[in-house]
């Protein structure tokens, strides 16, 4: 998962956990890696969540961005339960 942020247009990323990433204004952060999403900033209408598939989110737009985040938290709980069942 990335961010944007679009007063800067810098485009940041946290690679693993607690690996917190700012862009260049300092305007927005994000941390968690692969394991959580935690973003903030000074302005959310000013930062666009970029999730793995390339779908694309407004920080301002919660209802979106929350549903998107479930979807991904799902597949990433599927995805370690069949790495679960492979290794067994």
């Amino acid at each position: 998962m990335k961010i944007k942020c679009l007063s800067c247009n810098d485009i940041i990323e946290s690679k693993y956990r607690h690996d917190l990433s700012s862009c260049k204004c300092n305007n927005c952060y994000i941390d968690g890696g692969q394991d959580y999403l935690h973003f903030g900033g000074n302005d959310f209408t000013q930062i666009l969540i970029i999730f793995d598939d390339g779908t694309e989110v407004l920080a301002s737009d919660e209802e979106g961005y929350k549903k998107k985040y479930e979807e991904w938290e799902d597949n990433m709980i599927k995805k370690f339960v069949n790495d679960k069942k492979i290794y067994k």
